[in-house]
This record gives C-alpha cells, sequence and structure tokens, in this order.
C-alpha cells in the first residue's frame, strides 16, 4: 500500500510538471538552455574570467596576510618590450598564412569527395582521412620529424629520384612547421568544406555547364557562394587553432620561430611571480584571435552576399 502511494504522488509530481511545461513556452525554453547555460558559464566564462582577474594583480599568488593591489602593467609590458611584440606578430602572420595554404589543399580534397568520388566510397575516402587524427599530436609530429629527417623518407626519395645529390635541410625550420600544422589542421579545414560542398545541388552546377560556363566560372559563380559558409567555419578553425599551438612549434621549429602560446607558456613556466604576465597575455591572444577571425567573417560574407545577388 505504500509503495502504490508513492507512486501515485510520484505520477502526480510528474504530472504536474508535465502540464506546467506545456502551458509555459518560457518555462519550456529555460529548463532546456539551463544546462547548455551552466556549461558556458562554468567551463568557458569562468575560466577567462578568473584570467582576466589575475592579469590584473600585482602579484599572484598573494602571500598571506597581503591586500591584492590592481594594475594595468602586465598589459604594458606587452607593447613595452620588442620580444613579446614580434612573437605575437609572427605568431598571426604564421597562423593566417597556414590557413590560406590549408584551405587551399584542402578545397579540392574536399570537392572531389563530395562531387566526384562515388558516393559508396565517400564515406571509406573520409574514415581514411579521419583516421590518421585519432593518435595524439605529439606522436603525429614525431611522425614528420621521421618524414622530414636527414634520412627520412622524403630526402630517400628526392635522393632516389636524382633530384637531389644531398639530404636537404627541412626539420626545425619555417618550412617543417608550416607542413606539419597544416597537415594537423587540415581535418578542421576538411570537414566543413565536404558539409558545404555536399549540399550543392548537383543539377545546378549541370544547368551552367550546359550554359556554356567553363569550370572556372561554375567555381567561381557557383561552388565558392555557396560554399561560403564551410569556408568561414574552417578557416576560424584552423586560424584559432594555428594562432595557439603549443607543442608542434616545439617539435618542428626551428629557435628563430617561437610562436606566442610557446612564449605564453614560457612564462608561465618561470620561477617566482609570472602567473599575471601569462595571464595579461593570454587575454591579449585570446581577444585579438577573436576580433582578427569576425573581421575575416565578416569581409568574406558581405563579399559573398554581394556575389550571390549578382
Amino acid at each position: 500500500m505504500t509503495r502504490l502511494l508513492v507512486r501515485a504522488r510520484r505520477l502526480a509530481v510528474y504530472r504536474t510538471a508535465i502540464d506546467a511545461l506545456s502551458a509555459s513556452p518560457w518555462l519550456r525554453a529555460l529548463v532546456v538552455a539551463v544546462v547548455p547555460v551552466l556549461w558556458v558559464l562554468v567551463t568557458n566564462l569562468a575560466p577567462l574570467v578568473q584570467m582576466v582577474a589575475i592579469s590584473l594583480l600585482d602579484r599572484y599568488p598573494l602571500p598571506p596576510g597581503e591586500t591584492a593591489a590592481w594594475t594595468t602593467r602586465h598589459y604594458r609590458a606587452f607593447v613595452e618590450r620588442p620580444l613579446y611584440l614580434n612573437a605575437f606578430t609572427r605568431s598571426f602572420v604564421f597562423a593566417t598564412l597556414v590557413t590560406a595554404l590549408t584551405l587551399a589543399v584542402m578545397f579540392p580534397v574536399a570537392y572531389y569527395l563530395s562531387k566526384a568520388a562515388p558516393r559508396s566510397w565517400r564515406v571509406r575516402l573520409i574514415l581514411l582521412v579521419v583516421a590518421p587524427f585519432w593518435t595524439s599530436e605529439i606522436i603525429r609530429s614525431f611522425a614528420w620529424i621521421l618524414m622530414l629527417a636527414n634520412r627520412g623518407a622524403v630526402n630517400s626519395a628526392l635522393m632516389w629520384l636524382g633530384l637531389s645529390d644531398a639530404p636537404v635541410e627541412m626539420l626545425y625550420s619555417r618550412f617543417s612547421l608550416a607542413v606539419g600544422v597544416i597537415y594537423l589542421s587540415s581535418l578542421y579545414m576538411l570537414l566543413p568544406l565536404y558539409a558545404a560542398l555536399e549540399k550543392i545541388d548537383d543539377r545546378l552546377l549541370e544547368a551552367a555547364a550546359d550554359l556554356g560556363a567553363r569550370p572556372l566560372t561554375r567555381l567561381r559563380r557557383i561552388v565558392l557562394p555557396l560554399a561560403r559558409d564551410g569556408i568561414v567555419v574552417g578557416c576560424t578553425l584552423v586560424f584559432l587553432l594555428a594562432v595557439g599551438l603549443y607543442a608542434m612549434p616545439q617539435l618542428l621549429g626551428g629557435p628563430g620561430d617561437t610562436l606566442f602560446a610557446a612564449t605564453i607558456g614560457q612564462v608561465f613556466g618561470r620561477a617566482g611571480d609570472s602567473w599575471p604576465l601569462g595571464s595579461a597575455f593570454s587575454i591579449i591572444l585570446i581577444l585579438a584571435a577573436l576580433g582578427w577571425v569576425g573581421l575575416f567573417a565578416a569581409l568574406v560574407g558581405r563579399g559573398g552576399r554581394r556575389r550571390v545577388v549578382r
């Protein structure tokens, strides 16, 4: 009897809750939004707010009994020291070039997978491309070290083909770093491009060809405008990944190719009070990267709308 009463009460509470949700669309929206909003606040915004607070402190952690002193000198240090500005500028130029090269390399691949490859093979080919990314970034970095070494596969192939009489120095340079980063970020460019290109109706391309449009015209007037969202998403992901890389530049880059993320890591690793300075540099990098990406999305989106209107 007691169990029946408990079940009846639970059923009544359940029905009352369902009736309340059914009667109020605002309540339904609130219940659905609770988990995502809490996730964003706890995992994304809370660490950033804490980092901003630390960056404005004169010292961190504070010794017992000492009062917090607020200052902006850590942000001024970024502008006053050329070493930090050079690493920051180098990171943004490098990430922009890598993003452009990744787009140029992966766009034909995405177009082939979405339009030219047989439908029965598309999933298999995508899995073949995705499979190497199941391993960690460190393992893939060491794989490229073996590939580009003086006795690696690339130099062995060049000497076997007679294109080089001696090993070509490729490791620990901007070339090896660019190759490794393009490989690392290729999947983040491929998947958005594939999703955008796969949605383009083949009949549009066939109709344009029947009307006499050449391949480059079809690419410029149909494919690129309709794939604009995929291009923006892919470039955004690749740029944000490249500008914040830490491990791969340490393994494949040379001593003169230090990126800003590695500089931030070195600041945090110093002995003594370095957390406010590292936090300030981290906030600067985040805001600058988001601003760069927002400007790119606005420019590309405006240009894409103009091409579609024409």
